[in-house]
């Protein structure tokens, strides 16, 4: 210290107030790193207590614990969705108009539905919710990432075992699946990254729905079935747990809308691939295929034009891809799978088991024999157009009728199509379909039925027929001849024109062939003259 006086002394300062300054000094920084370290050991113990649970938003847990964000006493107000990528999903605190005033007699607005507003808790921000004698630390987290953003919660709780955090996320869990359980989630082949993307929940459709030849759907959804019981049975005999269908046949005949109705009968989600899809390759496919679940459908759809491009899906293509042009060069979209790749992902040792693969095509006979091969391919179901049986099935089951006494007494074994359904429980709205007597929705259907030609017309055609008049039973059925006509002459004038045109392009490649020759012919002339 006298040291440090001599040196200060001859700069004329006050030795006194510097000492009292560096003595503020040390005890200020000593105060505060104690206090520092207090505090952190306090939080370590504090923390010590508490058991943690993470929730990502790319994961379904996230979606479980969303009805008790309404709880949340800061929270955020909006009415986009809420859910995983967007899936819709209820809190408690959504608020609804219906629950704030009487139900209005016009529940659409301006064509569509009024939007639902929902509370969700402020991001960044610590929440506390009492749950069964426990207070919950909810904090909830947005990540960013090169395709976009998500949310990530966690909740904690102070307590001496994990079983408050069980009990949590098994009731979130239930009451999430009783929502869900009437919907499908569909998710999308994502090229760019290699994985599933969500791409929304669609309402289950009712086996009854889908008319087929009798016996069709009942083989297929008791096949299924028991594939999905047999994986002991599997793993005994050392066969690759995996079950393969085709379905083939014209377009519109339903192979789409039958897979969607199998998903919602076995409680399964559908994972589509699209082999065409730009930046589809071998090891892009490999690993789609590995990260599929074990218990779902996988849809491959129209896989006759997997390795084409630019071919048309009509009869009279041969499946060949069209000549290549410079703007078809200038947008390659680098799509480099082949079939090797395609038949090692379905079946190679890296492939997913326990998956109910689906194969839609319009033309069988382009497949690589490879490819649908049993083992592969174990079932086929072919798709035609509609037949009369067919067409009196989709006739009731778009007008609903009165349930007459009789009807109760009727054979179990009547195929459900075959049914008329009962008329809807939802209130009246201004485009109500009447209800008619059971007999004379029967003698509407065959009536129906016995107008359309077999095998003519596509199940697709005749659903939009009866879309058109779906609030006019009986003269939706005497105008069905009518509608045949104009079918049959809008099909004739597309051949018609498409003919013409393929003749007009004939004709132009031809004189553009003979123009040349000619000047190739006058080019040659000129240098021996």
């Amino acid at each position: 210290m006298e040291a440090f006086k001599g040196l200060l002394g001859p700069l004329g300062l006050n030795t006194s107030s510097i000492q009292d300054t560096l003595k503020l000094v040390v005890i200020g920084g000593t105060v505060e790193t104690a206090r520092r370290a207090s505090i952190s050991a306090w939080n370590g113990f504090v923390d010590s207590f508490y058991l943690t649970a993470h929730f990502s938003q790319e994961d379904y847990p996230y979606d479980w614990q969303q009805p008790a964000w309404g709880r949340s006493r800061e929270f955020e107000i909006t009415t986009r969705s809420v859910g995983r990528n967007q899936l819709n999903q209820s809190t408690t605190g959504d608020l609804d108009e219906e629950e704030m005033e009487e139900e209005d007699e016009h529940e659409l607005e301006n064509g569509r539905r009024r939007r639902k507003v929902a509370f969700i808790p402020s991001p960044d921000i610590t929440h506390t919710i009492y749950y069964r004698g426990h207070w919950l630390k909810i904090t909830r987290t947005r990540r960013y990432q090169d395709y976009g953003h998500y949310s990530a919660l966690k909740i904690s709780v102070v307590a001496r075992n994990n079983d408050i955090l069980k009990r949590l996320v098994l009731e979130a869990k239930r009451e999430y699946e009783k929502d869900a359980e009437h919907r499908v989630h569909i998710f999308m082949a994502d090229t760019t990254y290699a994985c599933w993307r969500w791409n929304g929940a669609r309402q289950k459709r009712p086996m009854s729905s889908i008319v087929l030849e009798p016996a069709v759907k009942e083989m297929l959804l008791a096949d299924c079935r028991d594939f999905l019981r047999s994986e002991d049975w599997y793993a005994e005999r050392g066969i690759p747990f995996r079950r393969g269908y085709l379905l083939h046949g014209v377009p519109g005949s339903g192979k789409t809308s039958l897979i969607h109705s199998l998903a919602g009968e076995l409680g399964l989600d559908i994972y589509v691939v699209s082999l065409s899809s730009k930046g589809m390759s071998d090891n892009t496919l490999t690993t789609l295929m590995g990260n599929v679940p074990s218990r779902c459908i996988l849809l491959l759809e129209d896989l006759d034009a997997a390795f084409t491009r630019g071919i048309s899906r009509d009869a009279s293509s041969t499946g060949a891809p069209t000549a290549p042009t410079k703007a078809a060069a200038d947008t390659n979209d680098g799509s480099t799978l082949s079939l090797s790749g395609l038949l090692n992902s379905l079946d190679g040792v890296a492939a997913a088991e326990g998956r109910l693969l689906f194969a839609t095509t319009n033309h069988i006979e382009r497949l690589d024999p490879a490819l649908s091969r049993p083992g592969r391919m174990d079932v086929w179901v072919n798709f035609t157009n509609a037949s009369k049986w067919q067409a009196e099935g989709i006739f009731k089951c778009f007008f609903p009728s009165r349930p007459s006494a009789s009807s109760s007494n009727e054979a179990s074994s009547v195929d459900a199509s075959q049914k008329n359904p009962p008329g809807s429980r939802r209130k009246a709205s201004a485009h109500a379909v009447p209800i008619l007597e059971e007999s004379e929705i029967t003698e509407l259907a065959k009536r129906f039925a016995d107008a359309i030609p077999e095998g003519e017309m596509s199940v697709a055609s005749l659903q939009g027929y009866l879309l058109k008049n779906k609030t006019r039973p009986r003269e939706c059925v005497d105008e069905v001849a009518e509608w045949i006509e104009q079918e049959r002459e809008a099909r004739a004038r597309i051949k018609r024109e498409k003919e013409e045109r393929e003749a007009r392009e004939r004709k132009e490649v031809w004189e553009l062939f003979w123009g040349l020759t000619c000047r190739l012919i006058r080019t040659s002339r000129r240098r021996k003259g």
